[in-house]
């Protein structure tokens, strides 16, 4: 019977000593590091109607749902960051997850009845910055 709380009770202890800096030095920082590195960005590209909007709520409704769009963000001036496609939601809205205290510019377009529509806006990810994006009007492209 001693034998076996020698060897279980150690074991124990290098088992939850493990456990104790996986969670403390890896999972921990990295969980909290995400959440301060990067923001969601709720856009919502539009042709003829918007509304003014700072941080996206569950009422927002964009003008084009379950509509498919062309993106590509960029930043700095960079030439492209991302470049990706994306059907809105049933609300209008799709949604980036970026880094914070960046200055992007995203470039989106569609096609509306064989009819090609394209536009951009500009927008921060800085603390206070809107998290919800209703400037990006798409116009009839020529």
């Amino acid at each position: 019977m001693k034998l076996k709380f020698k060897v279980i009770i150690p074991l124990v202890i290098i088992i939850s000593t493990g456990f104790i800096i996986y969670f403390g030095f890896f999972l921990l920082p990295n969980l909290t590091r995400r959440q301060q590195d990067t923001k969601i960005i709720y856009i919502a590209p539009y042709i003829t109607y918007t509304h003014t909007c700072h941080t996206h709520s569950s009422g927002c409704t964009g003008e084009l749902p379950n509509q498919l769009i062309n993106y590509t963000v960029s930043t700095n001036g960079e030439i492209s960051t991302i470049s990706d496609e994306i059907i809105t939601e049933s609300n209008g809205f799709f949604q980036l997850e970026l880094e914070t205290n960046t200055n992007y510019t995203i470039q989106m377009q569609t096609l509306i009845n064989e009819t090609l529509y394209w536009g951009s806006t500009e927008f921060s990810t800085s603390s206070g910055s809107a998290n919800c994006i209703t400037t990006g009007q798409l116009k009839l492209y020529s």
